[in-house]
């Protein structure tokens, strides 16, 4: 707020010092200069996928969160731990990760420095706040923030309006999931000046069982205009209060009530049997199954579902379930000057705070969990577990700069800049609550929490590009990029994991990191337009840094290394104003990729190690066709093969502590070899009608290519209708809509976990291990309603 006070006194003091009338149509293209730095034009040498405003106008009613818009084009594909798409949500391009994809806004670094992520839980409301989105698979051009491993996601916020506007929409559907939203916009004030207002808000009780949430943003801009300059302040936020299911539905096969169910031609059991016997909303983060132990089996009702019970707490009272709590304020001073019609300059300024936790209820956990020895109470009782909540979480403060110049003339277009970026945060973790009582009495002392961990972070990240292109004669087109990036991370303190000394008692993991990087990654392309014919190809290369949980779980691996990756690209374009067709292929050579171990955290997180080498090749497919001026014809499909080479897991033993288990050429885990969607849309006057249906191929849960251990291919569609009237007085338009998803109510996970080991004295040699799978469940058939209306 404090920041957001003297932006506001700043910007009513700048219409005293420039003195000039604001052009007509001169805002949007001043607008734009910093979003050019990380954004490519249709010539250029990448594999792109732009999302206009209309599409993000339209998806904003549903609630959900980006990454499911974006699973629309190719190579992306989303989840969320509720099922909803609303809340804690997740994406892959190209089978790599969220901290492997780079997203800015308005050219400013989104990604969280230390974790490198976008944290995709709270920002549903974005979608309604921007102009458009660019997609880059690969390498593409990322030039400010973090590199990009999978792909780049750049948004824009919308371009100020110079006419005055109000906008009202409301949502609501299954799982009492309601959307919100208002905008307002003054328009331009004396020709000089623009504020902007936005703010929406989702909530839903959730597919999965105490995912109960609501999350929101809001949005002030303003602006003020001259002849050639633009300066604008933009405050982003954005909150979350969402129930939590990182462990999703967890079955294995030694669990003896999951062997009733339906069983796959290749042998591997379908989500049919998780969801018919009552299991697909089920929360072990919420709730437990009720044990049978006289029949060693879980209990069900007379209807076949398995009988589940809340956690009771101390005194009788039902622990209410696992929340993540979280908020960010990001705030953006930018100025774009158009120094002469040639040559722009760009500089903005940002300021990011965020901070968030989440509570969760551990039962029967043991002391050493938490650092905690053994104690006898006053009864003479050694007590070596009891129920405990923990409160983990972290602040952060990220500051920094970002400039470019940029100059177009003739067969030149040049940019070159940099960026300054500055971090500082904290991680911290309580216990707020024991079971036992004489135990909670000694170590709060009043406090009325515990504090078992606390470490700080800092991280500073420089970096300067120079790129352009040249066109040669009338075809061709040549793009050269050379950026180099310092970074230096630094982390210290104690951290939530506790090693048992030669007196039996637990000390923290003592956190001392103090690394630097200097990366130089070089881009070069050409391509070649003729009429509606474009080819293309280039070859990138990409530094990435560890992030943090690679340093502090990497357990007893060699000290995390930087990755790498060398990205050829190559494509051709047909476009025809009712035809559209598009192939590009791609191979990534990747060296030090970290990968998953087959470890996981304790709460399902992957562990990852660097492999020497692995690749990414396939290729990706669109095409559109307008049968009648009412009818189009859309399909897209990433088609690929992910391998690691030479690969080394590691596989607990109950016998014999661990085995070695080598692969000379195995499959990528989370890296579906077939993503396809398909597309029919229909519009006639006010009306619009779209069919969208999309396939996901098998996606193995570790590196193993092992089909029991995996996800089974799934299919789903979506409808979306609405109809639009138009007025022509105080109200300009009202629309309607009506949003179907999963109509056929297809049972599938989009992602999940899995834990295996050896045990051949229980009769599970390697070939036939023992494991526990963790589905993340997608909600069958649910529907939505919403109302839009503009003034």
């Amino acid at each position: 707020m404090r920041g957001f006070l003297l932006s506001m006194a700043l910007l009513a003091l700048l219409p005293v010092a420039l003195q000039a009338n604001a052009p007509d149509g001169g805002v949007e293209k001043i607008d734009s200069a910093m979003v050019s730095a990380v954004r490519v034009s249709k010539e250029a040498p990448f594999a792109v996928s732009n999302i206009s405003s209309s599409r993000l106008s339209a998806f904003s009613t549903t609630g959900q969160e980006l990454p499911f818009l974006f699973s629309s084009t190719p190579g992306v594909l989303a989840w969320s731990e509720n099922g909803m798409g609303i809340g804690t949500t997740y994406m892959r391009i190209r089978g790599a990760g969220d901290s492997r994809i780079n997203v800015t806004i308005d050219g400013v670094p989104l990604n969280s420095p230390e974790d490198q992520c976008v944290f995709w839980a709270n920002m549903n409301g974005y979608s309604a706040l921007l102009g458009s989105v660019q997609i880059q698979r690969g390498v593409g051009t990322s030039t400010n923030g973090d590199g990009a491993f999978g792909g780049s996601v750049s948004l824009q916020s919308r371009p100020f309006s110079t006419q005055p506007y109000a906008e009202f929409k409301v949502s609501y559907g299954s799982y009492n999931t309601a959307n919100v939203g208002a905008a307002v916009s003054t328009g331009l004030l004396k020709n000089r000046t623009v504020l902007e207002l936005a703010y929406n808000s989702s909530s839903t009780n959730g597919y999965v069982h105490g995912t109960r949430g609501n999350s929101g943003s809001w949005y002030a801009g303003l602006a003020w205009m001259g002849d050639n300059i633009t300066i604008r302040y933009r405050n982003i936020g954005n909150y979350e209060h969402t129930g939590q299911a990182w462990n999703g539905v967890t079955a294995g096969n030694d669990d003896l009530s999951l062997m009733d169910g339906t069983y796959g031609e290749d042998g591997v059991k379908t989500y049919k049997d998780l969801y018919n016997l009552g299991l697909g909303r089920y929360n072990s983060l919420y709730e437990s199954l009720v044990f049978n132990e006289d029949e060693y089996a879980f209990e069900k009702d007379a209807d076949g579902n398995y009988l589940t019970q809340r956690y009771e707490m101390r005194g009788g009272s039902l622990w209410p379930r696992t929340t993540d709590n979280f908020t960010q304020d990001h705030n953006i001073l930018s100025a774009d000057w158009k120094i002469n019609k040639y040559t722009k300059i760009a500089l903005a300024l940002h300021y990011t705070y965020g901070y968030g936790y989440y509570d969760e209820f551990r039962p029967n956990n043991k002391l050493s969990k938490f650092g905690l020895s053994n104690f006898v109470d006053s009864k003479g009782v050694l007590v070596k577990r009891t129920d405990f909540v923990r409160e983990k979480g972290l602040s952060q403060h990220t500051a920094g700069a970002v400039a470019n110049v940029s100059y177009n003339k003739g067969r030149w277009n040049l940019n070159m800049g940099g960026s300054a970026q500055f971090f500082f945060g904290n991680h911290f973790g309580y216990l707020s609550y024991i079971a036992n009582p004489e135990l909670e009495k000694i170590l709060f002392a009043g406090e009325g929490k515990y504090q078992y961990y606390d470490s700080d972070a800092r991280k500073n990240d420089l970096s300067i590009y120079a790129k352009g292109s040249v066109r040669l004669g009338a075809c061709w087109n040549i793009f050269a990029d050379l950026q180099a990036r310092f970074v230096d991370y630094k982390t210290w303190g104690i951290n939530d994991k506790f090693y048992e000394i030669e007196d039996g008692s637990y000390i923290n993991q003592r956190l001392f990191v103090d690394s630097n990087w200097l990366f130089i990654n070089p881009k070069a392309g050409f391509s070649f337009v003729l009429g509606p014919h474009h080819a293309y190809a280039s070859v990138a290369h990409s530094n990435r840094e560890p992030e943090r949980n690679n340093f502090t779980d990497n357990g007893s691996y060699p000290a995390p290394k930087a990755e790498s990756v060398i990205d050829y690209e190559f494509g051709y374009n047909f476009t025809r104003r009712k035809f559209k067709a598009a192939a590009n292929f791609y191979y990534m050579d990747y060296h030090n990729q970290f990968v998953q171990t087959g470890a996981l955290s304790d709460i399902g997180e992957a562990l990852t190690t660097n492999i020497a080498r692995s690749y990414r090749m396939g290729a990706e497919l669109s095409l559109s066709v307008d049968a009648t001026s009412w009818l189009n014809f859309e399909a897209n499909a990433a088609l690929s093969r992910n391998k690691i080479l030479d690969f080394d897991e590691v596989v607990e033993d109950w016998d014999n502590g661990s085995q070695t288990i080598h692969y000379d050429n195995s499959t990528l885990a989370f890296s579906p070899s077939a993503i396809v969607n398909g597309f029919v849309n229909f519009r006639f006057l006010g009306a619009a009608l779209t069919w969208h249906t999309s396939y996901v191929s098998r996606q193995y849960l570790d590196n193993t290519a092992c089909a029991a251990r995996s996800l089974p291919g799934y299919t789903s569609t979506n409808i979306k209708a609405k109809y639009t009237f138009l007025f022509t007085r105080a109200v300009k338009s009202l629309e309607l809509g009506l949003n179907f998803g999963n109509i056929f109510n297809s049972h599938y996970a989009a992602s999940g976990w899995v834990y295996s080991a050896i045990y051949e004295s229980g009769g599970h040699p390697n070939d036939n291990r023992y494991y526990q799978i963790g589905y993340i469940p997608m909600a069958g058939f649910t529907a939505m309603g919403n109302i839009i209306i503009r003034f």
